[in-house]
């Protein structure tokens, strides 16, 4: 079954919208969280480098300050044991009983979640505490102090180490007992003052994680760790990154929220149904303009190129673009012109042919014709001669067969030249000549038919140089004035006149007589045409059509017309102007 070039456009745009719609919603749906991801975690990791930096100038608690400000990241740096590095603004300072080293600073961070006033009040200095700790090599990790009235305690490491969920794995590390004194106190006075990122207290339970993770694992970091976290349906992105400064290790722990993302793919999601549903009415809209469009040059060339196919090349193709189908389109239209140029001049060889063979058909009809009178003519008179009747008229007899003979050869004679003017290979050759001459030498030629008719010619001429074939000119003007003598009546005027017209000279020949009717005025130029009540029997037929001939060779304005009280043959020449 045919499919149109629009359903075929239309399915494959359809088609390319879809797919595009679909890799987009796919891409969006499944890869966008990892792309942001990606990006997310290498931006955290450019913010670790700036955190270095800061620090090595500020410090490291305000370091983390202004990071957390600028770029909305929670980090800090660790020690070797995971511990927060530069802890100024919330401990307590203890002297140990029976220990010579001096007070032992002890981070608060570490016990309290959140800020608690309970706390703080319970801390003072001068109180007698117990610390328990778990010892890694030579370093002490508190996670209990015991006062006489109340305590703090790190709860995630004392639930590995105590309690129904404890830990296997921290089973085996060693533990300690310590007794002193608090003898110093840092803590803000309100829970608002407390610093970052002492007051964040999921980002210290990560920390507090990672701290006792390395407890069991009883060595250090050696690359960097990317880990992802989960808190109340918010994701986290957590980096941690081994450090070297000064001899000693230590640790980059830095962390941030997916939650904007997580919400927007969560909405994104619920927004899909919708999306696409729209998008599939714009595909469809789309993809029929896009198609039609498409299509329609192509609708065009198909309709065209099926008219040329039937020889109709009335309507062109509109090229209204430079690209492939625009100039598919030019060649189109240059294909349909030449087709059409071939056709017509096929057409008019064609005419021409017939008008060819109708004028040899009657070219044959004619020289039948008037060679059929001369041939009866001479055949009658030399039966007679044959015959010995009238043997005194021998001589009549003769004269009539030589007068048909002389008619026969003028008439052979101007049927070549008639054959020459229309071959359209005679080319004549054209100077200036004087025109008033050649019409007083073409009168004294024909002086005697003049006076024989007793007919008054007269002569108005003007001294003018015509360009022109000389012969050619006086054979038109000879048959003009042949013509006029013709069909004149015994006793009548014939008038020859020159005029100048500004760059052109104008002969006429006027004759009294009858007027020619319209349709004879029309075939008169026509070979052996001749208008049977003008007819002599001196004429071969041919006379006007040469003229007509050699004016057209020319390419002389000529005609006739009739007048008040006759008929009028011009033409006329351009003037020659001497320099």
């Amino acid at each position: 079954m045919k499919k149109s070039i629009v359903f075929k456009w239309f399915m494959l745009t359809a088609l390319l919208f879809s797919a595009m719609f679909l890799v987009i919603g796919i891409t969006q749906n499944y890869f966008f969280e990892r792309y942001y991801l990606n990006k997310k975690a290498d931006a955290l990791k450019m913010d670790m480098n700036e955190y270095l930096s800061l620090a090595a100038k500020k410090g490291a608690e305000a370091a983390s300050v202004q990071l957390y400000k600028n770029n909305h990241v929670w980090m800090t740096k660790l020690d070797d044991c995971g511990r927060i590095l530069d802890v100024e603004n919330y401990y307590i300072e203890v002297t140990l009983e029976n220990e010579a080293q001096g007070n032992w600073r002890i981070p608060m961070y570490s016990f309290a979640g959140e800020f608690s006033s309970a706390v703080l009040s319970s801390l003072k200095v001068g109180d007698e505490v117990i610390i328990d700790t778990v010892n890694s090599a030579d370093e002490r990790i508190p996670y209990h102090i015991q006062t006489h009235s109340t305590g703090v305690i790190n709860l995630n490491l004392a639930n590995k180490l105590h309690g129904p969920q404890a830990d296997p794995a921290y089973s085996q590390l060693a533990t300690g007992l310590y007794r002193g004194r608090i003898t110093k106190t840092i803590f803000p006075e309100r829970g608002e003052d407390i610093v970052f990122p002492y007051q964040e207290t999921y980002f210290l339970e990560q920390v507090k994680e990672f701290q006792a993770r390395l407890l069991v694992d009883k060595k250090p970091l050696q690359s960097t760790e990317e880990l992802r976290a989960t808190e109340n349906f918010a994701q986290y992105q957590i980096i941690i990154k081994p450090v070297r400064e000064n001899g000693s290790r230590g640790y980059i722990f830095a962390m941030t929220s997916l939650q904007p993302v997580d919400e927007a793919i969560a909405v994104m999601r619920q927004f899909y149904p919708y999306f696409f549903g729209l998008a599939l009415l714009c595909v469809i809209g789309l993809a029929f303009i896009v198609s039609k469009r498409l299509s329609k040059p192509l609708i065009s060339i198909n309709r065209i190129t099926g008219k040329i196919a039937n020889l109709d090349f009335t309507e062109k193709l509109p090229m209204g673009s430079e690209d492939e189908i625009g100039q598919l389109s030019a060649n189109i239209n240059d294909l349909s012109s030449q087709i059409e140029g071939y056709i017509g001049r096929l057409k008019q060889d064609l005419d021409q042919e017939k008008q060819l063979e109708e004028t040899r058909k009657e070219f044959i009809a004619g020289v039948s014709h008037e060679l059929k009178t001369p041939l009866a003519v001479m055949k009658s008179c030399l039966s007679i001669l044959k015959d010995g009747i009238a043997a005194e008229k021998r001589e009549h007899y003769f004269q009539a067969m030589e007068e048909e003979i002389q008619r026969m050869d003028l008439l052979v004679v101007n049927m070549l030249d008639l054959a020459k003017f229309e071959s359209g290979t005679y080319k004549p050759e054209m100077a200036p000549f004087e025109i008033d001459k050649v019409i007083r030498e073409a009168g004294r030629s024909l002086a005697g038919e003049i006076e024989g008719k007793n007919l008054s010619f007269s002569l108005r001429l003007v001294s003018l140089m015509v360009v022109g074939h000389k012969g050619l000119i006086s054979r038109v003007i000879t048959n003009f004035l042949s013509n006029a003598i013709r069909h004149t009546e015994n006793g009548d005027a014939i008038v020859i006149a020159v005029s100048g017209k500004g760059q052109t000279a104008e002969i006429s020949v006027v004759n009294q007589g009858k007027p020619i009717a319209e349709e004879d005025r029309k075939k008169i130029w026509d070979q052996f045409y001749r208008v049977e009540a003008r007819t002599s029997k001196a004429g071969t037929g041919l006379g006007l059509a040469i003229s007509r001939e050699i004016l057209e060779l020319h390419h002389a304005v000529y005609g006739v017309e009739n007048t008040r009280d006759g008929v009028r043959f011009f033409f006329s020449l351009p003037v020659h102007h001497h320099d």
